[in-house]
């Protein structure tokens, strides 16, 4: 840009700015993510990647003006900090990597009229993958753009807890797809582990699930299943609304909550809701260690 390279991960550009190049890199020197020694050098990472436990009404990437929700980096501040009380020595690393000055800047980056309400947020920072705004859970943040693509990489598994219930109607928008009707409720859950399953309009078809299981059955007062229960999903295709969407046009239920709890080796934890944390090296490691692409 200019005559200079772009390094920072979420650079904005002037839409009319002409003097900009994309220069193809060697690809010996673009395969970073498979030479460990450069990718786990832990000075050169640290405090990279963080996840944050995002709560509903707010959205993952840019600000949405049209409806007001804001975008959850807004939560990435000092007061949202959580340190686990552990004896692992994760405290210790945790608070080193956010007091010692190296690794973590913030800022005041969104320019509300009410200051009190407008604190200081990671800089920097973009998000690795989404949440939908009524999805609830494991969001990752990084400033590194060869670390993101591999957390948004198909290697990787992401696990989802969604509370469902049977369909009762067809929406608006199913109608405007062209849906006249959804299946009844499906208990079975193994059509999801197969292949060839297409959502509506959708000429592609789904790649087969991780797992999908129940681990609550709702039962009614015959004893029988009544529709509802809690299922677990993991999957590491992630195409918009994907859950949502197969609950309802494959399995006829309705999506009461999803929260997403897991992304390769990371797991929320007891991380609390709107907060957020650094990786630790061992969790860093453990994520670039699951395959060798």
């Amino acid at each position: 840009l200019n005559g200079l390279v772009v390094e920072r991960l979420g650079t904005k550009v002037n839409p009319t700015e002409i003097n900009i190049q994309i220069i193809h890199r060697d690809r010996e020197k673009n395969h970073i993510l498979s030479n460990s020694d450069e990718v786990l050098n832990w000075n050169k990472i640290r405090g990279d990647i963080v996840i944050l436990n995002k709560p509903k009404d707010y959205v993952s990437g840019q600000p949405d003006p049209k409806h007001g929700h804001p975008p959850a980096v807004r939560l990435l501040t000092r007061n949202n900090i959580y340190f686990p009380t552990d004896d692992n020595g994760m405290y210790e690393e945790l608070k080193y990597t956010l007091t010692s000055g190296k690794y973590l800047n913030f800022a005041r980056r969104f320019h509300d009229n009410d200051e009190s309400n407008n604190p200081s947020t990671l800089l920097n920072y973009a998000p690795a993958g989404r949440l939908d705004l009524d999805s609830t859970g494991l969001l990752v943040f990084t400033k590194n753009g060869l670390i993101a693509k591999r957390i948004l990489s198909q290697s990787i598994d992401k696990e989802y807890i969604v509370q469902v219930e049977p369909v009762h109607n067809i929406t608006r928008q199913e109608r405007r797809m062209g849906i006249e009707r959804l299946p009844l409720p499906r208990w079975d859950l193994n059509i999801l582990l197969r292949k060839g399953r297409r959502l509506w309009d959708d000429h592609k078809p789904m790649k087969p699930l991780v797992e999908a299981k129940w681990i609550e059955e709702g039962k009614g007062k015959d004893g029988e299943w009544n529709g509802c229960g809690t299922i677990k999903f993991i999957l590491r295709e992630g195409k918009k609304r994907q859950i949502r969407r197969m609950c309802r046009e494959i399995l006829g239920l309705n999506v009461l909550d999803l929260k997403r709890v897991r992304v390769g080796s990371v797991s929320m934890g007891d991380l609390p809701e709107g907060s957020w944390r650094c990786l630790t090296e061992k969790e860093v490691k453990a994520l670039f260690q699951l395959s060798p692409n």
